[in-house]
């Protein structure tokens, strides 16, 4: 029987094994984590899974190339087993002279990233959050007529990142989230409306939100009409800004803009952005959802402003990137799993907030359009910045909706966009995703309509 490694052994032993080798060093990434889902319909419980990962990625530094291999078999033999294939992979690669592991100490402070007790929940308090969600839309309106699923999940993970030049590093988190899809039905229309959230700690989570927003979501779309092509302001509320500032995540890439793939690549110091727009980063807000105290490569995580009142002031970098483009690194190579090796991502993402009322913005608008979906924002260009995005909306007169509307395409180009914002409100929220924004206003977009 295979001896069974604690999860500090289990580095020990594989960076004892990297050291035994005749490279030039390595890193290790282990990830032990646990997760729960509930899934209901209808008031009626339909799956109920436990899962479970814990395996280790190794990489290797050899004569500047680079090997990478991943295991989830963590005995003595298994763990030799990966380093060795990481070795033999690095031998064949093709050399970059820019590939390095850490090297400076990080600490690990309290960011409130655990929470104690959730192995003790139990599968009914569990359930009963996911059907507190379908209690809650259905109270909105009698047109609910049913779900296409509504899930309740948490886990907790434990994160250990070391490398051969001793720097080492770990931490514990724990994630609670709930989502569902309503259906609304009026007569032969059907229409549906999605709302999840996820938080640190188990209190936070509000069913009751989660779903009132997914009911209100769905009935809104009911009797949608048709709209003229014309070009109008155009109002993002929290959530559909986070939809838009997730398509703008890439052109901050610095391995997007070394290869040409941004359309803010040599542009830092410019105006890339209304004066209204700060663009923060920030992996160290205590609590947040996608909070680290170090990057899948053991690097220190920061707070950096990427667009200060308009005007560009950076890029997030990985230590590859950060050497190719001589500046220190900013802690953005993340990981989704120890299966895969890490890759330039955000970290609690947001626009951030201005100092007005989202009413008082919205109101003071004669005609405007409130988008309630955005579909297709994977075919944003990052280099040009054009886009074309089907969405539905709701038509406003002086803030007041007049009737949604469906079938719609709202186009134009990411740089007019963002020197066309003309105002950013007060109620800034982080979603699901760990993206943040207030409600914002866009002066004019083109809309295609009938």
């Amino acid at each position: 029987m295979s001896e069974k490694l604690a999860n500090d052994a289990v580095v020990d032993r594989a960076i004892a094994s990297i050291k035994g080798l005749r490279v030039d060093g390595g890193e290790v990434f282990l990830r032990d984590g646990q997760s729960t889902t509930v899934e209901v319909r209808d008031g009626a419980v339909e799956n109920a899974i436990t899962r479970g990962e814990r395996g280790i990625g190794v990489r290797v530094l050899l004569g500047g190339r680079v090997g990478f291999a991943y295991s989830s078999d963590l005995s003595p033999a298994g763990i030799e087993e990966c380093v060795e294939a990481a070795r033999d992979i690095a031998s064949v690669t093709e050399p970059d002279p820019d590939v390095s592991i850490a090297t400076k100490k990080i600490e690990s402070p309290d960011l409130q990233l655990y929470e104690d007790g959730i192995d003790g929940r139990t599968v009914t308090e569990r359930t009963n959050v996911a059907l507190a969600v379908e209690r809650a839309a259905r109270n909105v309106d009698p047109r609910i007529s049913g779900f296409r699923k509504t899930t309740y999940g948490d886990g907790t993970m434990t994160t250990i990142v070391a490398t051969t030049a001793d720097v080492r590093g770990t931490y514990r988190e724990t994630y609670f989230s709930v989502g569902t899809s309503a259906v609304a039905t009026a007569g032969e229309e059907r229409q549906i409306g999605y709302h999840g959230e996820a938080k640190r700690r188990f209190a936070r989570v509000d069913p009751e939100a989660v779903g009132r927003r997914s009911a209100e979501l769905a009935v809104g779309k009911l009797g949608a009409q048709p709209f003229k092509t014309q070009t109008l302001p155009i109002v993002l509320d929290p959530y559909m800004g986070m939809a838009l500032l997730g398509a703008l995540v890439p052109l901050f890439s610095a391995d997007s803009v070394i290869k040409g793939k941004s359309l803010f690549a040599g542009k830092v110091q410019q105006r890339v952005a209304s004066e209204r727009v700060t663009i923060i980063d920030d992996a160290r807000t205590p609590g947040a959802l996608r909070t680290a105290p170090f990057d899948g490569e053991g690097v220190a995580t920061t707070t950096r402003t990427l667009v200060d009142k308009g005007v560009l002031v950076g890029y997030l970098s990985s230590l590859k990137t950060a050497k190719k483009m001589e500046q220190p690194p900013t802690g953005n190579a993340r990981r989704g799993s120890y299966a895969t090796p890490s890759r330039i991502g955000a970290a609690n993402f947001h626009l951030a907030p201005g100092a007005t009322a989202p009413e008082t913005l919205v109101n003071g608008l004669d005609r405007s359009l409130r988008i309630t979906s955005l579909l297709n924002l994977h075919t944003v260009d990052p280099i040009s910045g054009e886009f074309s995005l089907g969405a539905t909306g709701d038509y406003l007169e002086k803030g007041e909706r007049k009737y949604p509307v469906q079938g719609i395409t709202i186009a134009g180009n990411l740089t007019t966009l963002l020197a066309s914002i003309a105002g950013v409100a007060n109620d800034l929220v982080f979603g699901s995703s760990g993206l943040g924004s207030p409600t914002f206003v866009i002066s004019e977009l083109s809309i295609g309509g009938v």
